[in-house]
């Protein structure tokens, strides 16, 4: 064979491989079987899943809790065949001391929905028994921008926002034709005859301090309760209103309920959370709900309480994964609208549910109060835990006529500040 007709044959040899791998190109750009290499594969597993039960509940209405519970976790498996979930049940009392001892020796759920106005959340995370959370691969945007707040610590995503509660006005609609829109408005059909009980101890009655233009913390994280006044013209309205015919300062929030329940109070300041016992002791449909009384142009500023899920760090890769697929379902648009159906008391973090005002008063009322209120992060538990111990006693003291307003806020800010500075 001569040089020439070799050559030739690797020539001819080349521009075969090179046309069968056009041909084998452009075959698989076409192929089916790339539809099967994009198809979604069903996630797979099991993992463990616990909620904590609300406070307040009755037996019946613990036992419809759970119901809603069980029946978003089928709606979940139906469309995820593949996942099994054990659901267990918390009583709040046990939550995270359960939660911290079961995960000290390694066990403990994977997902956890619980209360994150609890200043041991932050002990947890420091203990790293607590999973942060990739923001990159959570979708953030359909979540009020101010739930957001109450999950992150540090700037990391520690928990996921399903749920909020707050406080709202309380009244009797059989006795009560308009409700008022001011504080003021409040103490004169006080003056009229309609009574008013306020649930009465530092955090409870925070509610009037914005109302005042007062706020707890700066945009640094300091408290400065003593510096806009707000809490200390708050505390003096207070301090005047006990002195007003028909208004009542109570501190015990069972005989809040039970005076309200016998209509022996016309209107009260309540917890979101205590409308199912109450709607369980009276007709449903005399019960009306407002919102707080602020001053014009300065709302009430209630507290925000959030319900969101935290993840175990020991759970695998595809256990996260599976419950990170889990809090995505139970805070989509469509779950968070069935969820205030059916619990009404319950408000969404879901900034796209909308609540039909016609159908649901009571629900509209309550996310309008919502957007009102004031969150706390996780950073500022811990700080929130000292101005409560310290804010508790100065509070009674104020209102006792001991100690002035001015002094009080001087002392908390001064404690609180200097023992975290």
């Amino acid at each position: 064979m001569t040089l020439f007709s070799i050559k030739m044959k690797v020539k001819n040899l080349f521009f075969s491989i090179i046309l069968i791998t056009l041909l084998l190109i452009n075959a698989c750009a076409s192929h089916p079987i790339n539809k099967l290499e994009t198809k979604k594969v069903s996630p797979k597993g099991a993992i463990l899943l616990w909620v904590e039960m609300p406070l307040g509940l009755t037996e019946q209405q613990s036992i419809y809790f759970k119901d809603i519970a069980n029946s978003a976790i089928a709606q979940f498996t139906k469309l995820n065949p593949g996942v099994k979930i054990s659901l267990k049940f918390i009583l709040h009392d046990e939550q995270l001391s359960k939660f911290d001892q079961d995960i000290a020796r390694g066990a403990g759920p994977d997902i956890f929905s619980v209360s994150l106005t609890d200043d041991k959340i932050p002990s947890l995370i420091n203990s790293g028994y607590l999973k942060n959370l990739d923001k990159e691969n959570i979708d953030l945007s359909k979540f009020r921008p101010e739930t957001l707040k109450q999950v992150s610590y540090q700037n990391q995503l520690y928990a996921i926002p399903v749920r909020l509660g707050t406080q709202v006005l309380c009244y009797n609609k059989n006795k009560v034709q308009e409700t008022p829109k001011t504080l003021d408005e409040l103490i004169i059909q006080a003056r009229r005859g309609y009574s008013v009980g306020l649930h009465s101890n530092f955090t409870t009655a925070f509610w009037g301090t914005g109302a005042f233009g007062g706020q707890l913390f700066d945009e640094s994280g300091r408290i400065i309760l003593g510096e806009n006044q707000g809490w200390v013209q708050w505390m003096k309205w207070l301090k005047n209103a006990q002195n007003e015919p028909n208004v009542y300062l109570i501190e015990d929030a069972e005989t809040l309920q039970e005076a309200f329940i016998q209509e022996r109070l016309t209107y009260m300041t309540c917890v979101s959370s205590w409308l199912p016992i109450l709607s369980e002791a009276l007709d449903t449909n005399n019960i009306g709900v407002a919102l707080l009384p602020g001053q014009e142009n300065q709302p009430a500023t209630p507290p925000l309480w959030t319900v969101g899920l935290i993840f175990n760090r020991a759970s695998s890769e595809n256990q996260h994964q599976l419950a990170l697929k889990i809090a995505q379902f139970l805070t989509n648009t469509q779950y968070q609208q069935q969820l205030q159906v059916k619990a009404p008391f319950l408000i969404p973090v879901n900034k796209n549910a909308k609540v039909d005002s016609s159908l649901f008063p009571k629900q509209a009322v309550l996310f309008e109060q919502s957007k009102r209120g004031i969150i706390l992060s996780l950073d500022q538990l811990e700080k929130n835990k000292v101005i409560f111990e310290y804010g508790s006693v100065l509070y009674d003291q104020v209102i006792a006529g001991e100690i002035t307003p001015e002094e009080a806020a001087l002392q908390i800010q001064q404690a609180v500040n200097n023992q975290f500075d």
